[in-house]
């Protein structure tokens, strides 16, 4: 449970620091996924792939959530964030699909993504969001997709959002 809010005075920081999940990514409106930045082109497969199957080397992806901002707009509280893919065991990964969900897990939209992360590699997604009408409430986001090995994979985290406090500066 990674509480998500912003210092007082600020509107484009959150306390909770970096959150380390296995997996987290998307939007609450069903808008266009933002470009991915990769150092790398994508190759076919990565060398740690085999061919086999479920019996083969399994990619270990994880993501870091950097926190941008937050923004109350159209009714809602936005929560920025870039996340930071990374595979460490040497398979690459290709995800295709991604869900958020808000107000307790009762507010979802899903959305085809093609995400690849290569074998060793990160991934940049910069500024993505999350936006719900209750604050605070509690978001899941989920990704599915597979690895160059034929593996799926399929990752999930959870996060309470929590309004940013206000405070007075004193002059």
């Amino acid at each position: 449970m990674i509480p998500i809010t912003a210092p007082p005075g600020t509107l484009a920081k959150w306390i909770g620091g970096l959150a380390l999940a296995t997996v987290l990514a998307g939007c609450d409106d069903g808008a266009p996924e933002p470009a991915a930045q990769e150092a790398d082109p994508a190759p076919a497969l990565s060398s740690g792939a085999t061919g086999g199957g479920a019996a083969s080397k399994q990619a270990e992806l994880r993501i870091k959530i950097e926190p941008v901002g937050y923004l109350f707009t159209d009714g809602r509280h936005r929560f920025t964030q870039n996340r930071r893919f990374t595979e460490s065991a040497g398979v690459g990964v290709t995800l295709t699909r991604g869900r958020v969900c808000v107000d307790q897990g009762q507010e979802c939209v899903e959305a085809n993504v093609t995400y690849r992360i290569n074998a060793g590699k990160e991934l940049l997604q910069p500024n993505h969001y999350i936006a719900t009408l209750n604050v605070p409430d509690r978001a899941m986001v989920q990704y599915w997709g597979s690895d160059d090995n034929g593996n799926p994979v399929t990752v999930r985290t959870e996060m309470d959002l929590i309004l940013p406090a206000q405070g007075l500066n004193p002059n």
